[in-house]
């Protein structure tokens, strides 16, 4: 059983090679699972648990916090269960929330990993999506760091396998709570004159939180993910001042160069 959550597709890439590795058939998307109410689940004896999500603000999604909090595995006695994340570049000490988290509703973590995927925050001065040369370097070790970690699930290792980077401790405790306090919202948004109002931004919202009646509104809901900005056609979709010049991420737009 793999949970994933995903905006710009760098996850759902990873839980699907994952998945296909271990021939796990069982892959729940976190956005339908909680649209559903689908929180409730049986694990059998031998079943392994996989979490895979991107890291916001070198902590967790809100969104995966959330499905976490309310997620209840039946027959749970200790199964192996696992973490992978996607990063940038590293990801703080968001290996203690993860872990704590699912303590808070009895599991234990058995293994974490992290997988270093193109950027896609571009939010703040200085945040930009990577360069094609940079995205491309990522993309070429990206397999074989899957297989890497679909060897040692497989053998059920225990091990925390994860990039901390450096300030790892100020990042998650400074850097990452004030992002999640301040820019984890959607008041900041709003559409320029280019918007077609296609409804992609309204589709692509895993928490609803948008709708296009006369104009596209945000309602409050926000989990930071950016995916309508990332998936808007004619780009107009801006979060304050800083994303004016900024480019834009898909993995589906570049899987070909994925060996």
């Amino acid at each position: 059983m793999i949970f994933y959550f995903s905006a710009t597709g760098n996850s759902e890439f990873i839980a699907e090679k994952l998945a296909k590795r271990l021939d796990e058939n069982s892959l729940g998307d976190i956005t339908n699972l909680l649209c559903e109410n689908k929180t409730n689940f049986s694990l059998r004896a031998d079943e392994i648990v996989g979490f895979v999500f991107p890291i916001y603000g070198w902590s967790l999604p809100n969104i995966v916090r959330s499905f976490i909090n309310r997620l209840k595995l039946t027959n749970y006695s200790n199964q192996y269960i696992y973490f992978v994340v996607t990063c940038g570049d590293d990801i703080g000490i968001a290996d203690r929330h993860i872990a704590q988290t699912l303590a808070n509703i009895g599991l234990r973590i058995d293994a974490g990993y992290s997988v270093i995927m193109p950027d896609s925050y571009i939010c703040l001065p200085g945040f930009e999506v990577d360069s094609d040369s940079k995205r491309r370097d990522k993309y070429a070790v990206l397999n074989e760091r899957i297989d890497h970690i679909a060897a040692d699930i497989k053998q059920r290792r225990i091990v925390m396998d994860v990039k901390h980077g450096a300030f790892a401790q100020f990042k998650t405790k400074v850097l990452g709570a004030l992002f999640h306090r301040y820019l984890v919202t959607d008041k900041y948004f709003r559409t320029t004159d280019d918007c077609i109002k296609c409804g992609k931004c309204v589709e692509v919202c895993p928490l609803h939180n948008i709708t296009l009646t006369d104009n596209i509104e945000w309602h409050g809901n926000c989990t930071g993910c950016l995916a309508c900005y990332h998936h808007c056609p004619t780009r107009s979709v801006r979060f304050g001042r800083f994303t004016d010049s900024k480019g834009q991420y898909l993995l589906s737009r570049y899987r070909d160069e994925i060996s």
